[in-house]
């Protein structure tokens, strides 16, 4: 009889920085062993206010995208499991049409011109008459491109990621991510330590609503309202969001880190 696999006990810790905005939580569904584990994340995003010190401004923002990186100290992923998010390529139908037409024209020479006065120039001159037929060809060729795509709000990338993405909505809202695994750990040595950053970038920060006294409105008149009190608020505070950015990577927001530790216990 085969022996039972040693329990493999998980601790959760968590780090937010934009908590209102985005949120991840690890877990193991089906619990861990000293072999392998299935690893889910109950990923969610919502909408945050960001407002002036004296609250006379304030802008709400949402996400469209955002990015989850995960690093394995003591395991990795299993190759050969299914990941959340895997897919294939987008393929590509090319369609070629080639189109061939044919004009004929007739020409006229100069002997041809009627200017005789008589039957006998005109039979004379109808017979000098020259007839020229010329074919001219000409060939269009019409290339067409079809490319068979859709849209998934998560995606699996290299490099240990997962994309989530808003797709009939401007911003990301809710569940994204938690009913279906993650994908599966294989265990190496104990303890084992997994990190996951859910990030995102700046550009992909989207305005949902604005509020500020009408004076600071019409000030930004010659300017898109929304998108220019954004930026002040948003310049200030963006800093003040997210505690966790380290140095060096100002270009990535990280909005929320969850933690896995755990160690193989004695026998059951």
């Amino acid at each position: 009889m085969a022996k039972k696999p040693k329990a493999l006990a998980l601790e959760h810790v968590a780090q937010h920085g934009c908590a209102d905005l985005l949120e991840i939580v690890l877990f193991a569904p089906q619990g861990a062993n000293e072999q392998d584990f299935v690893l889910g994340a109950d990923v969610r995003f919502g909408s945050m206010l960001v407002s002036s010190e004296d609250w006379s401004r304030s802008v709400e923002i949402g996400l469209a995208k955002a990015t989850l990186s995960l690093e394995f100290k003591g395991c990795d992923i299993d190759p050969t499991a299914q990941r959340l998010g895997d897919q294939k390529p987008f393929s590509a139908k090319t369609h070629v049409e080639h189109r061939q037409t044919s004009t004929k024209t007739l020409q006229m020479s100069a002997e041809g011109q009627v200017g005789a006065t008589s039957v006998r120039s005109l039979v004379k001159a109808a017979g000098a008459l020259s007839v020229a037929g010329k074919r001219a060809s000409a060939v269009s060729h019409n290339e067409t491109h079809t490319l068979d795509t859709r849209d998934d709000p998560v995606v699996s990338l290299s490099g240990n990621r997962w994309r989530f993405s808003s797709v009939a909505q401007t911003h990301m809202q809710s569940r994204y991510a938690g009913d279906e695994a993650l994908c599966k750990v294989r265990v190496k040595t104990s303890p084992i330590d997994v990190e996951g950053r859910l990030s995102f970038q700046p550009k992909d920060i989207r305005i949902i609503d604005v509020e500020a006294p009408t004076a600071l409105l019409d000030r930004f008149k010659m300017s898109p309202t929304k998108v220019a009190i954004a930026k002040i608020l948003l310049m200030k505070h963006l800093q003040e969001i997210n505690p966790i950015t380290e140095r060096g990577e100002a270009a990535v927001v990280v909005g929320c880190i969850s933690k896995l530790r755990g160690e193989i216990k004695g026998e059951d």
